[in-house]
């Protein structure tokens, strides 16, 4: 019989009890603790470093490469590659843990649509006598002139709730649906919950179906990131792991439930008054929601199971609004073009306008909408994570603790959020570095950090010492070790700057590939909407000088924000949106950009900085 060994995490000094051979990351999930994995768990980004104060296990091999030999002897350790063996003492540092970031709640301001396909009508009925009996289902279809079905779970209820409320009561209807007979008239008490399922945050908002108004909102990490920050990392574990796609989709529905209670504990209402959920979220995500398996979007083709929206009872996948409330889920429009780019859609109401819009959503993968109601045009590209601060040496999300803004003058001047001593760099800063890195001619057009020699009487000296020689390449110190939480230094890299070259050079040249494809040229494009948390924070003047967008007057560029909850609730008060949205599904088209043969040329030509004008 195998025994249990125990191991305590520092400074919380909180215990758990877990079998030989347990990842201490695994472990640490046991004691309510988070730790960072943007590599998902590969041992391949070095981010996940604990101490071990007792009972450290042999280095791997991955955390030879990855930690010096000195750092080991201390006990240094990464998370996902150690295993407890036997009784332990870790200490878990702040920039090893995955703390909640920035979580943008607010999109488009759009003029509401309030028709939902929730409907209730508060009847007082005739009960039925001696002499005109009737069944209890037949008094109330007399009483509505539309057809409509009805669940046996309804019908069963319906004795008692008639003779409870002396036939006083009020039907709610769903699609066609009688979903609910309630005691006396609740008729104003009729709500609904979008929500934005995204791969790292959830943001769940709470509307009065009659009214339209929003009345609260929540927001979640989401708790499958510690199986990876990434939709290839989850689409993996539930590839390797016989109950993966079980404990995702579990994860993700306990999430759920805990925004449910939330919401109706603010809003103060029974959530038995929440009759309808719409959820957009990529397609991974989507699939994960409905415990489908994402395995056929690990490989190529990367098809779907399903395109269609899903719509179907709250309850069949564990959500705990009323009993018979419905899930409805977003159409996709391809494997990596999923719902919440179609809500984007919505929200933007592109697929109505005669102008032609951009619109970008830049992440891991960055989605491109190129149209207007006359053609629309999608794309995905491979942009890495280098924006959401994986693959960068010390890169971060934008939570407490990373560097969000930088400043290069004569010096450098980093704002950091929380106000603390900084960790790492999120992606923002990163492109507002090498976006005054090129203007002051310390990386040139071909991403080159310049050597101090090149450098010399052309930078003030407080830049040129923050350029650093290393034997195989040059990095450039943006905080000094004294100035950071850690007690390391915070360096943009060369490696850093290629990074940012690729993931910008394959957005460029996905946008190139749609305008070529749509034939229209930069100056044709009415307005460049920028969607997503990333997009929010960036400086335009920044993601233009470094091409990641197209170099066109600012005023064109405009901020959406969380355009995909937008959409979410425009769909959740109007069925005629909600019918719309899969209009949108049928009718964008899906550009798959590798297998353009003019893409590579593109992406090439776009790795370039380019001229950079002061």
């Amino acid at each position: 019989m195998t025994h249990s060994v125990k191991l305590t995490f520092k400074p919380e000094n909180r215990t758990v009890y877990v079998l030989p051979g347990t990842p201490v990351v695994e472990a640490a999930a046991r004691a309510g603790i988070t730790v960072e994995t943007p590599c998902g768990g590969q041992g391949s980004c070095g981010k996940c470093r604990v101490e071990v104060l007792q009972g450290a296990a042999e280095p791997t091999a991955e955390e030879k490469r990855m930690i010096s030999a000195e750092e080991l002897k201390k006990g240094i350790r990464l998370a996902c590659q150690s295993r407890i063996s036997k009784s332990t003492i870790i200490h878990i540092p702040l920039e090893s843990r995955f703390s909640a970031q920035k979580i943008l709640t607010t999109g488009m301001e759009t003029r509401k649509e309030i028709h939902p396909s929730v409907e209730k009508f508060y009847r007082e009925l005739p009960s039925p006598t001696l002499g005109k009996s009737k069944a209890d289902l037949e008094i109330i279809r007399q009483a509505f002139p539309q057809s409509f079905k009805a669940d046996i779970h309804i019908i069963r209820q319906l004795p008692e709730v008639l003779k409870k409320s002396d036939f006083k009561v009020t039907c709610v209807f769903s699609d066609g649906e009688l979903i609910s007979v309630e005691n006396g008239d609740t008729a104003k008490d009729s709500f609904g919950i979008s929500l934005d399922l995204g791969t790292t945050t959830m943001v769940a908002t709470l509307l009065d179906l009659n009214s339209g108004k929003d009345l609260a909102i929540s927001t979640k990490m989401n708790p499958q990131v510690i199986y990876g920050d990434d939709v290839i990392s989850r689409i993996n574990f539930c590839l390797n792991n016989k109950k993966g796609l079980d404990e995702l989709h579990y994860r993700t529905i306990e999430a759920i439930n805990e925004m449910v209670e939330e919401l109706a504990q603010v809003a103060k209402i029974n959530p038995k008054n929440i009759y309808k959920l719409t959820a957009v979220g990529n397609s991974t995500m989507q699939h994960l929601l409905l415990k489908i398996s994402p395995e056929n979007l690990g490989s190529i083709p990367f098809s779907l199971a399903v395109k269609e929206g899903v719509e179907v009872k709250a309850k069949s996948v564990g959500i705990q609004i009323n009993p018979q409330g419905c899930l409805c889920v977003f159409p996709n429009i391809a494997g990596f073009v999923g719902g919440d780019t179609v809500s984007v859609i919505l929200a933007a109401g592109t697929y109505r306008n005669d102008e032609i819009q951009l619109i970008v959503d830049i992440g891991t993968n960055g989605e491109i909408i190129l149209g207007n109601r006359e053609r629309l045009l999608t794309a995905s590209t491979a942009a890495g994570p280098a924006f959401e601060g994986a693959r960068i040496s010390s890169g971060m999300r934008a939570s407490t603790g990373a560097v969000e803004k930088v400043v290069v003058g004569e010096d450098v001047e980093v704002n950091v959020v929380g106000n603390v001593l900084p960790f790492g760099i999120c992606g923002t800063a990163l492109i507002d570095a090498v976006a005054g890195l090129l203007r002051v001619g310390i990386i040139d057009e071909t991403g080159k950090i310049c050597s101090q020699k090149e450098l010399k009487g052309k930078v003030s000296d407080k830049l040129l010492r923050r350029v650093v020689e290393n034997e195989s390449s040059r990095d450039f110190l943006l905080v000094e070790k004294e100035g950071t939480r850690s007690k390391r230094p915070i360096f943009i890299t060369q490696k850093d700057v290629r990074e940012v070259q690729l993931a910008k050079a394959a957005i460029a040249a996905g946008m190139k590939i749609l305008m070529k494809e749509l034939g229209i040229s930069e100056e044709e494009i009415s307005e460049i909407l920028l969607a997503g948390a990333f997009g929010n924070f960036i400086r335009r003047n920044h993601a233009k000088q470094i091409g990641l967008i197209p170099d066109v007057v600012s005023p064109k560029i405009r901020f959406i924000g969380n355009a995909a909850s937008s959409g979410a609730k425009l769909a959740l008060l109007s069925r005629r949106l909600e019918k719309e949205m899969g209009d949108i599904s049928k009718n964008a088209e899906y550009i798959e950009l590798s297998t353009r043969p003019d893409f590579q040329e593109e992406f090439v030509e776009a790795m370039r900085f380019g001229k950079q004008s002061g």
